[in-house]
């Protein structure tokens, strides 16, 4: 295949729109294949009026956004996918036949597939079970409307991942939830990991200023988003068990959502105030600092874990993490031993998996160079990308016999 063959994403939102892990992983992958040589344009939502129809960034990465309903809108549902497939579909219909169409959301996924385009499908997770079933208390659907249409969601997914020319898992997790909709697409599902940029996120090097002042030791550090899913009440819920046997321990939480409030209550009501900082949404110079600095980052999914890229970010930086036994996080975490897993999600078995990685930590540390080789170079964004393009190969050439 001609390295300069264009690829199209498909995808919700991107990067530095809206800053999740699908959003990062979107926009890191396209920078990646156009640093391979391949032209990217990114379909996805403008998720502010302010934001340009269509820009390049500076890593190359051409990206074109189109509107979206209110999702205050009691029709969000009906009228987002309306929306995002006609907007879509419009944007394919000025890219050539040569062009490589991979979508990372089910909606968007729809264009290429009612115009009978072969494209890739990457499973992120189950959308009908992540947002509309959740629902982030964000998607104001009426009770009448609810259970139609996570069914009506659960059936475009489906129906998605039976079409793709290709589909790929971030994990063998993510491949067992490809399974609860088709057993036939799971069998042939590729599993390619998330990538991350490990030369980015690397060991520090101990030089002055180099990372934040610590705060209290052990140092514990999760980077999360405040949902349910994230599990972050339940390890300040943890909090007071492993300030029992450490009273020095200090909990550092980063990043924003709709549970923080409830997070913030429960910080109060437990009278932890001291002992865990919420510092909210941080630049990537600081995240990097602080997954640096820590000597745990603590992983507390309560469920729908597909790849875990917060775990695979700290390691790449040396830094151990002890993760919940939910999703792919014994996959990421699996090289570093069974220490560094816990034994369950609720906040005692959270507590005691702590309790248990930082006396591993404490009586025999891991060399940095030993956790950042169980994500490096594996996970790195050079071998992530080589592994796309050489899919994309198969792809055009099963497109070109038909």
């Amino acid at each position: 295949m001609s390295t300069a063959r264009p690829v199209a994403l498909l995808t919700n939102a991107v990067a530095p729109d809206q800053l999740g892990g699908l959003e990062r992983y979107v926009r890191e992958l396209a920078a990646g294949l156009v640093e391979a040589g391949h032209p990217v344009t990114v379909i996805a939502k403008r998720t502010s009026p302010h934001q340009a129809a269509e820009e390049v960034g500076e890593d190359g990465v051409r990206v074109l956004r189109h509107a979206a309903p209110n999702k205050r809108d009691p029709l969000f549902a009906v009228k987002y996918a309306q929306t995002v497939v006609r907007a879509s579909d419009s944007a394919l219909a000025a890219l050539g036949p040569e062009t490589v169409l991979h979508a990372h959301f089910v909606v968007p996924a729809l264009a290429p597939l009612l115009r009978r385009r072969p494209f890739v499908y990457t499973f992120h997770a189950p959308v009908y079970r992540e947002l509309l079933h959740e629902r982030q208390g964000t998607y104001r659907l009426p009770a009448v409307v609810q259970r139609p249409a996570v069914a009506g969601l659960r059936s475009a997914e489906r129906w998605v991942l039976r079409r793709a020319r290709a589909v790929v898992a971030l994990s063998e997790f993510s491949r067992g939830e490809i399974r609860t909709l088709s057993a036939a697409v799971a069998e042939d599902a590729l599993v390619i990991p998330g990538g991350i940029d490990t030369t980015r996120f690397m060991p520090a090097d101990r030089g002055p200023d180099s990372t934040p002042p610590p705060r209290g030791m052990p140092l514990l550090v999760a980077a999360r988003r405040f949902t349910t899913r994230t599990g972050l009440l339940e390890l300040v819920q943890a909090m007071p068990a492993i300030l029992r046997a450490l009273p020095g321990a200090h909990l550092v939480l980063l990043g924003d959502g709709r549970a923080r409030n409830r997070v913030e209550g429960e910080i109060a009501s437990l009278g932890l105030g001291s002992a865990i900082s919420l510092l909210g949404r941080v630049t990537d110079k600081e995240l990097l600092a602080w997954y640096q600095a820590a000597d745990l980052v603590v992983m507390p999914t309560q469920e729908l874990e597909g790849f875990g890229l917060t775990t695979a970010e700290a390691m790449s930086c040396g830094t151990p993490v002890v993760a919940t036994p939910v999703g792919a996080n014994p996959e990421v975490v699996g090289p570093l031993g069974p220490d560094f897993l816990m034994g369950g999600i609720a906040p005692d078995e959270m507590a005691v998996g702590i309790l248990r990685a930082a006396a591993r930590v404490g009586v025999s540390p891991l060399a940095a160079a030993q956790v950042r080789a169980a994500v490096h170079p594996r996970l790195s964004w050079g071998a992530v990308v080589e592994r796309h393009i050489a899919l994309y190969a198969t792809v055009g050439r099963a497109a070109g016999s038909n």
